[in-house]
């Protein structure tokens, strides 16, 4: 090889590593942690010193929207958490398709770039 090849492949190689080194690396994805709850008020009545409503984990579907555009979806576990990738903004939780007895609120929260953000879903029964 001559010295013009030779400087050609240099001169090659040094702007194939210029290029990689300017090109972006991969961000820290932006998350929301899910916690589904199920709060139980009323039924028997409890012994004293007892709440009168429980709350316990429960699985659940749930949605998360940007002006009611769902950006991301999925099911929480039996332990009621769920890690769901989101774009970065304000975003609204919910429970889709919960039965009518069940008064699931809907917790706005806003998801910080690069972070976990935590959020708390509940739906909550009223037994007689």
């Amino acid at each position: 090889m001559g010295t013009r090849t030779l400087l050609r492949i240099a001169g090659v190689a040094a702007i194939a590593v210029t290029l990689m080194a300017c090109a972006p690396s991969p961000g820290t994805p932006t998350l929301l942690a899910v916690t589904t709850n199920q709060v139980i008020c009323g039924g028997m009545v409890p012994p004293p010193g007892s709440p009168f409503c429980r709350t316990n984990p429960a699985a659940r579907a749930i949605e998360v929207t940007v002006r009611s555009t769902v950006v991301a979806s999925g099911t929480s576990s039996s332990d009621g958490q769920l890690l769901l990738e989101v774009p970065a903004g304000a975003l609204v939780v919910s429970a889709p398709g919960q039965p009518t007895y069940m008064n699931c609120d809907t917790p706005s929260v806003t998801a910080v770039a690069g972070q976990t953000t935590p959020v708390t879903q509940s739906c909550t029964i009223l037994a007689p």
